[in-house]
């Protein structure tokens, strides 16, 4: 089997929301979609996880977020303490920050995933 016969392994997603049900949902859509999907219900959460060193080449969060961070303040924190390595050079996540507004779609939320990951440097 040659090299290009090889899948790419799943994209990985941070999906930030504290609405449980919104999160569950539209998590295990993009599931569906095949990508591997790890939830956060907040900011913390969502440190926690990212601090963890785990491999993430999306985050996806609410804009109101209760707690000292929102999904405004949280792509910078990012930037401030997480370099993302994603198939090649140094990419600034907060360089792909866009907007949807709820409420959306599995569909429509599908969509911007595939948009923002496409516009990611690649090798």
């Amino acid at each position: 089997m040659e090299q290009s016969d090889h899948l790419a392994p799943p994209e990985t997603i941070l999906f930030v929301e504290e609405e449980m049900l919104i999160r569950m949902d539209m998590a295990e859509y993009l599931r569906e979609c095949g990508y591997k999907v790890h939830e956060a219900n907040g900011a913390a959460e969502a440190r926690d996880v990212l601090n963890s060193k785990m491999a993430i080449d999306l985050v996806i969060a609410d804009i109101r977020m209760a707690g000292e961070m929102d999904g405004i303040a949280l792509p910078a924190w990012v930037k401030s303490n997480r370099a993302f390595v994603s198939k090649g050079p140094l990419h600034d996540p907060c360089d792909s920050i866009a907007f949807l507004t709820k409420p959306y779609t599995g569909r429509t939320l599908f969509d911007a995933v595939r948009e923002a990951l496409a516009k990611r440097p690649q090798t």
